[in-house]
């Protein structure tokens, strides 16, 4: 039985089965794939053109870290676009629209800061989610407290992708949802999913709640 993220002394805590804890891992692979997909799907050709002199100038084990580190990854994605001119239009997969929103109502400025800005969200929401298939791989799932807020970031994206599958705009259709996953075990796909957004929403919020616990009170002390 899952037991969810309690607070330790070197940081947060949480038992989960083999088969919660590889169901899990396997959600953020997909939404992996989808964010990579994307990124392919709006490479410009000078960012193809800078990929592949990236590649051929990786020569030694200096090189080779330096295009693994993330900073530089973060550093390459946010000026990938500043050659270009065009605006990058929104995804048409609704799930990928509301993991990377435009940042304005205005359809012009949205594509011009998405054009300068989605890349490195792509990259920094892609780094989360790995982080989470790595502390996945442990039981019990541990992370330290300056990593807790990666791992509900990722957390946070496996709902949402979900909330987008079942159809979830507003706090009706969530209790909808909730009450589908509570009133029998799943028959169909829709139910599943039910399931697992129920599962993803209360492990999300243990482990805000044991973050919350965890804050100093005003005059310096822990709660």
């Amino acid at each position: 039985m899952a037991v969810g993220f309690r607070a330790t002394s070197t940081g947060y805590r949480a038992e989960l089965d083999a088969h919660e804890r590889r169901l899990l891992s396997m959600l953020c692979g997909d939404v992996i794939q989808l964010f990579e997909g994307r990124a392919e799907d709006v490479m410009t050709d000078s960012e193809q053109d800078a990929a592949e002199a990236d590649q051929a100038e990786t020569t030694g084990p200096e090189d080779d870290a330096a295009a693994e580190d993330p900073l530089f990854a973060h550093f390459r994605a946010e000026l990938a676009g500043l050659g270009e001119d065009e605006s990058l239009e929104a995804p048409e997969d609704p799930v990928l629209a509301r993991l990377l929103p435009d940042a304005s109502e205005d359809t012009g400025e949205a594509g011009q800061f998405r054009r300068l800005s989605e890349a490195s969200l792509r990259e920094a929401k892609i780094a989360d989610l790995r982080a989470a298939r790595m502390w996945l791989e442990s039981s019990p799932i541990r992370v330290r407290e300056e990593q807790a807020p990666i791992l509900g970031r990722a957390l946070n994206d496996l709902r949402l992708t979900l909330s987008v599958r079942l159809g979830i705009e507003e706090e009706s259709d969530a209790e909808a949802v909730h009450q589908k996953a509570m009133s029998s075990k799943a028959k169909d796909t829709e139910s599943f999913m039910a399931e697992i957004y129920t599962f993803i929403t209360w492990l999300q919020e243990t482990l805000f709640s044991a973050m919350l616990a965890h804050l100093p009170d005003d005059d310096g002390g822990d709660t």
